[in-house]
């Protein structure tokens, strides 16, 4: 069963049966420099998550842990211990030298999750000590945040010396009328037409696309390329001859009378 001897607001936490008082004064002379052997801690051996059931809630100002394994103490042993704890209460650890390579993060990770802050590990001796401190403030307190107003910084701005003329910013050229565009001597009247000696494109724009042959060109058939008279299948797409039977070059082109019937 767990041993608990004295009362007081210091509560020491030992994982072995046995420990020697002077390792519990040890380890509370890291906290207390003076007046150590007047305390009379409440010294729990063989402790577990069932020893701190009856501790009152925010009951003690400082709890010690003698740890020898990484197992010591448990996750819900140390929210245990943050509960009777009082704000701003410190918790300490007192490791062996047999687990000092992995104890110092894991202890205060296990700490940190449990609810505590300000976790410092320092050598003593053999032994490793990490302290962690509870939180001052108490669950469901509240306070007011102060909001802090800052005032925009006032500009005097000069009516006289920071607005400029926008009529001076324009140069004699900008203000000349602007000129219309040359078009030659074509007619820019409501009908415009274009003239016979025609320079600006629009006797080209006017002209209209001729489509299909051309009764000269029907009477004596000419080929820049010599595949006209071929048939379509030989023909460019932009031929005159496109859809005519084919025909030889010189003579004149003839349709068939069966030519404009149905295929069916």
């Amino acid at each position: 069963m767990d041993g608990q001897v004295g009362d007081g607001s210091i509560l020491v936490l030992v994982e072995d049966v046995m420990v020697p008082i002077s390792v519990v004064y040890n380890a509370i002379s890291i906290l207390k420099k003076e007046g150590v052997e007047k305390l009379d801690p409440m010294i729990v051996t063989q402790a577990s998550t069932q020893s701190l059931t009856s501790v009152e809630s925010a009951s003690r100002d400082i709890v010690a842990l003698i740890c020898r394994s990484l197992e010591f103490p448990s996750d819900k042993m140390c929210g245990d211990i943050l509960r009777v704890l009082k704000p701003g209460g410190t918790v300490l650890l007192s490791l062996s030298s047999q687990s000092v390579s992995k104890a110092n993060s894991t202890h205060e990770h296990k700490l940190l999750l449990a609810g505590f802050s300000d976790a410092q590990s320092s050598e003593a001796g053999h032994s490793i000590v990490i302290t962690a401190k509870k939180p001052s403030w108490k669950v469901g307190s509240s306070f007011s945040i102060k909001k802090i107003t800052k005032s925009l910084p006032k500009v005097q701005i000069d009516d006289d010396s920071d607005l400029i003329d926008e009529d001076s910013l324009l140069t004699e050229e900008d203000l000349k009328k602007p000129l219309l565009p040359n078009v030659g001597d074509c007619e820019v009247g409501k009908t415009k037409k274009a003239c016979k000696n025609c320079s600006c494109g629009r006797a080209e724009a006017e002209t209209k696309v001729q489509l299909g042959p051309t009764a000269e060109q029907l009477d004596n058939p000419q080929s820049a390329c010599g595949s006209c008279g071929l048939g379509d299948a030989f023909r460019c797409g932009t031929c005159p001859y496109k859809g005519l039977p084919p025909f030889k070059l010189g003579e004149k082109v003839t349709l068939s009378t069966n030519f404009l019937d149905a295929d069916i």
